[in-house]
This record gives C-alpha cells, structure tokens and sequence, in this order.
C-alpha cells in the first residue's frame, strides 16, 4: 500500500468514526427533541383537557343557576299572579259584603249572632263592639241584649264583637275578620301550585 493510499484509508476511517459519531450525536438529539416533543404535547393535552373540563364545570353551573333562577322567576310570577286572583275574588266579595252590611237584613244578622252569644254567656257583662255605620242599633242591643256598644273603626263590614272584660274574653262575630280568616285559609289550602 501506498503512502497515499494509507493516508486516504486512515483520512476515511477518521471521516467515517466522526461521521458516525456525529450520526449517534444527531440521532441521539433527534431522539431527545422527539421525547421532549411528546412530553409538551401530552402536558398541552392534559392542560387543554383540564381547561376543556373547567370550562364545561363553568358552563354547568352558569346553566344551573340560570335554570334556577328562571324557574324561581317563574314561580313568583305564578305566585304573584295567584294572589293577584284571591285578591280580586275577595274584593269582589267585600264589595257585595258592604252592600249587605248597609241592608235592613244586617240588622237580622246582628241580633241573631247576639242570641247565639248571650245563649252562651248569659251570664257575664260584656260590651258590645260595632261599625260606625252601625251604632244606630245601640239603644235596641241595650234594651233587647243589656250590653253597653261602642264604636270599632276596624268593623266596616258589619257583623258583631262583644268584649267580656271581667274574664278577658273577646267573642268575634264580626264579618271583616270572618273574611279575612277565609281569605287566609283560601291561600293556605290553595298554595300547592307546581310550575
């Protein structure tokens, strides 16, 4: 072998080691960009699937408290709108109870809640609370029934109290707390509405 063809050999065994070696060195980055691309792409995945399932969770109760809310919205609407009715239907009746309480039958209902009282309270001094409307019946409650009257701002629609001090004892017959109890009940018996 030649000298030149000794220094051509030795030159290629040189240029082929430092070509494999950089070929290793080449493959071995190639190997850790790849690994370390995997890696950002599974933790983009992991952070994109955490955001994705924060923002569905975000969603989710947004959409539930609006759902609530509506419903809520609903059913006061409902409820007020229910109360707007039994309103109207009680004034309609207190507008037919104050045309009674200014009738000649009044008198009538008076005398017979005063018989049904003095029946069961015979015995006891009471005073006898009325409308102001109604006094004019005083002297004959006085005569008929022997209980004093006196006037009650809070009787517009008529009807009788009579008031035994002695015993602390209030017998209520009058007409405004008669409604006004049915007004109560009505509302407590109708409440179960469903939206």
């Amino acid at each position: 072998m030649t000298e030149n063809k000794r220094l051509e050999a030795f030159r290629e065994a040189v240029l082929g080691a430092g070509r494999a070696e950089a070929q290793r060195i080449t493959d071995s980055a190639q190997s850790e960009a790849d690994k370390y691309q995997k890696k950002l792409t599974d933790e983009e995945t992991v952070s994109f699937a955490r955001q994705k399932s924060e923002i569905e969770r975000e969603v989710s109760i947004k959409v539930q408290r609006e759902s609530a809310g509506a419903e809520l919205s609903a059913k006061r609407s409902v409820l007020l709108y229910r109360e707007k009715l039994i309103e109207g239907v009680f004034e309609k009746a207190r507008e037919e109870l104050v045309k009674k309480a200014a009738s000649p039958e009044h008198e009538k209902y008076v005398f017979a809640c005063l018989e049904k009282i003095k029946a069961e309270f015979g015995g006891m001094q009471g005073v006898c609370m009325l409308s102001p409307a109604h006094m004019s019946m005083a002297g004959k409650i006085k005569s008929r029934f022997g209980y004093e009257c006196r006037e009650d701002a809070r009787l517009i629609l008529g009807g009788v109290m009579v008031r035994f001090e002695e015993e602390g004892l209030l017998i209520d017959r009058s007409v405004d707390s008669a409604l006004a109890k049915q007004r109560a009940d009505f509302a407590k018996n109708n409440n179960s509405i469903s939206v």
